[in-house]
């Protein structure tokens, strides 16, 4: 067989890339940037949140948006745009029950079962934390109202999950919040990132062609030296160039007419444009 081998071997797959039929052609790819980018400009949009209503003191250490959810969310809210996920680790979720009313005990072990006090913290969580993050991925419009979403017999398509690591100045422990986003959100993301859709122009869709910008370059002189000297010239130098007889007009860097320049009132025109044959 000749040519390249197609069979790479020695590759390990978690290297690879999974294409997803459902992002093809779409601006998924912007998203795992775009949450990273709006949580770094308002680094202490959860903070604040946390020190307002807990009086816990947590720190932004680093923001991680994956494609591969390994665990569920510990919440599910279903809204208008679609269905958005919560989980938080223990350690935070303690501290946030004991400062909530008024303890500073030891945070629960990750291994006992979760309380009652704790699930009913941590789905108040999930609602207010959630509504944060969604302003401020949609420019400070609201999810509008999360519902608790509960269906044993339908599995939600996760596409993004964001983990943001906190530090807490109390405790000095690492703790971590993650918000998971579904197909549906996702999309309205990505149209939201598209922009606005240009509306087409009416008739034959080869006239829309016509109206493309393009930029016409002008080659007025041209010079061929060697490299040495190419590579020997400093500031103020001068080089010798001749005017060509017939100014080459090009579209990227392709010839398309030959053309003379004449001036008139201060500006510069061109004229006596010639086809060029181009191989």
């Amino acid at each position: 067989m000749s040519g390249h081998s197609k069979v790479r071997h020695d590759v390990p797959a978690d290297s690879l890339t999974v294409l997803k039929p459902q992002k093809l052609g779409r601006h998924y790819h912007r998203i795992p940037h775009y949450i990273k980018d709006v949580t770094l400009k308002h680094p202490r949009l959860v903070s604040d949140y946390f020190l307002r209503n807990f009086r816990i003191n947590i720190e932004l250490l680093r923001v991680d948006v994956q494609e591969q959810v390994l665990n569920g969310p510990a919440c599910i809210y279903r809204s208008e745009l679609g269905k958005i996920g919560f989980a938080i680790d223990r350690a935070l979720l303690s501290e946030a029950l004991e400062c909530y009313y008024g303890g500073m005990g030891v945070p629960g072990r990750e291994t006992s079962a979760v309380t009652t006090s704790e699930q009913r913290i941590r789905e108040r969580l999930g609602v207010d934390i959630s509504q944060i993050f969604g302003r401020s991925l949609l420019g400070g419009e609201s999810l509008g109202p999360l519902e608790k979403y509960e269906n044993d017999y339908e599995v939600t398509e996760w596409e993004y999950v964001a983990e943001f690591e906190y530090n807490s100045h109390i405790t000095g422990n690492r703790s971590s919040i993650f918000i998971y986003i579904d197909t549906q959100l996702a999309d309205e993301l990505t149209s939201r990132l598209a922009g606005p859709v240009q509306p087409s122009l009416p008739g034959n869709p080869i006239d829309g062609i016509k109206h493309l910008p393009v930029r016409l370059d002008c080659v007025v002189a041209a010079a061929q030296m060697p490299l040495s000297q190419v590579l020997a010239l400093a500031p103020d130098d001068v080089l010798l160039m001749r005017p060509l007889d017939r100014y080459e007009i090009r579209v990227a860097g392709q010839r398309l007419y030959r053309g003379t320049v004449f001036e008139e009132d201060g500006a510069l025109f061109l004229t006596s444009l010639e086809s060029v044959k181009t191989p």
